[in-house]
């Protein structure tokens, strides 16, 4: 028995060295997330410190009376930033933010005085479930017109309890609908369009920026090959492009379409913090920040 007594005495301390090693992982562990916590606090100060400067900076570059060659520039040069010691950097872009067919125009409500924007919203979604060959478009189109038309945010899963605000459809409830009919139609095939091509999300607006429209919509709306368009359309010139090709400039000329600059625009800055990379977005609107979210 005497013999054994120091095999087990070595048992013993291998099995709590074993469980104090174990405990440590633990402790770094958290230590380790409690780290990345503060570090994440912090680097949503300093993405509050940047959107400041972020909207001074579009603020003093727009001015009261932009042109349309002033957005263009901010829409091509995105604005990086980086320190010559240290890992620090920033990167800002800003994309039309009115620059496609408010999605809500699909929706019936308001009769006859939105037929024009009904028309043309569901002449979009008629060519897209063509192009993709979408499996049963018109199910969709009623998911998601019963969607817009709720007061309510619509789950089709269960009730919904939260409300909605008027004229207001983001891309999160556009993409609840859309995975609520994938799922019910069986149809993977929604996931193959890049669906903000055609159609805005968030707050409706009154008339669409055709001048920074893309190549597809405006193939679709005006009926001009897209190869053209895409070879000899150039930004912030729709009408000239319209009458070269012959296309139907009454319909440029109607309300939907809004003439001379638009200071609508979605901005997102990207930077790394620490040992992190994270980001923000917001939309700039006639001079007004909105809709702020912050991304990690």
């Amino acid at each position: 028995m005497d013999k054994m007594r120091p095999a087990i005495t070595l048992f013993i301390t291998l099995a709590v060295i074993a469980a104090m090693l174990a405990l440590m992982g633990v402790i770094f562990s958290y230590l380790e997330q409690a780290r990345s916590k503060a570090e994440d606090k912090v680097a949503l100060i300093e993405a509050n410190l940047l959107y400041a400067d972020v909207v001074k900076a579009v603020d003093k570059y727009v001015g009261k009376k932009p042109t349309v060659g002033t957005l263009k520039n901010i829409y091509d040069i995105p604005i990086s930033v980086r320190e010559k010691k240290g890992p620090f950097n920033i990167l800002a872009a800003c994309t039309p933010a009115h620059a496609a067919v408010p999605i809500t125009w699909l929706s019936t409500r308001g009769g006859a005085k939105r037929e024009r924007q009904n028309s043309l919203a569901n002449l979009v979604f008629d060519e897209i479930a063509l192009q993709f060959r979408l499996k049963d478009a018109n199910k969709l189109r009623d998911m998601l017109v019963a969607s817009i038309d709720s007061k309510e945010v619509v789950n089709f899963d269960q009730k919904s309890r939260l409300k909605r605000q008027a004229d207001y459809f983001s891309w999160s409830d556009f993409r609840k609908v859309l995975d609520s009919y994938a799922i019910k139609e069986g149809d993977s095939k929604v996931y193959s369009v890049n669906w903000n091509y055609y159609y805005s999300f968030g707050r409706e607006f009154k008339a669409i920026d055709g001048n920074f429209l893309s190549s597809k919509l405006i193939s679709i709306i005006f009926g001009i090959d897209e190869q053209i368009v895409n070879e000899d359309f150039k930004s912030g010139h729709l009408k000239s492009f319209l009458i070269e090709n012959g296309a139907d400039i009454e319909l440029y000329k109607t309300p939907l379409f809004a003439k001379g600059a638009v200071v609508a625009m979605q901005c997102s800055v990207n930077y790394s913090f620490g040992k992190g990379s994270y980001s923000f977005r917001f939309n700039y609107i006639d001079g007004k920040v909105e809709d702020f979210e912050f991304l990690q």
